[in-house]
């Protein structure tokens, strides 16, 4: 069974991993105003938990899981192995077929209606 949730963002806790390279990802920045709360949103699914900076970041990996076929990562990328690596080929292998996409993508939709 999945589960979704949004928590408030924290850099302590929170780190964003979808819009860099790094291994570790990097803090996700609070918000600067008070009155606004800077949400991140989580999915526990097949053992995974997907953490997300914001909407966008849900949308795209909507996007990616829709696909049934994923091109080569292979190709153009720095020197350094570790930092070359987009968020998607750190997802635990199997993770993008089959029933478990599935699951997956309705997580994603899940987010995507409550808090889109």
């Amino acid at each position: 069974m999945s589960r979704v949730w949004r928590e408030i963002a924290d850099p302590k806790k929170h780190s964003d991993f979808m819009s860099t390279a790094n291994e570790g990802g990097i803090p996700i920045e609070k918000s600067r105003d008070n009155l606004i709360q800077k949400w991140v949103y989580l999915a526990k699914v097949c053992n995974f938990t997907f953490q997300f900076a914001d909407i966008n970041q849900v949308k795209e990996a909507k996007a990616y899981f829709e696909k049934k076929i994923h091109p080569s990562t292979r190709g153009n990328h720095p020197p350094y192995e570790h930092y070359w690596h987009p968020w998607y080929c750190k997802l635990p292998k199997g993770i993008n077929k089959g029933i478990k996409r599935q699951k997956v993508l309705k997580a994603l939709n899940s987010i995507l209606k409550q808090w889109a």
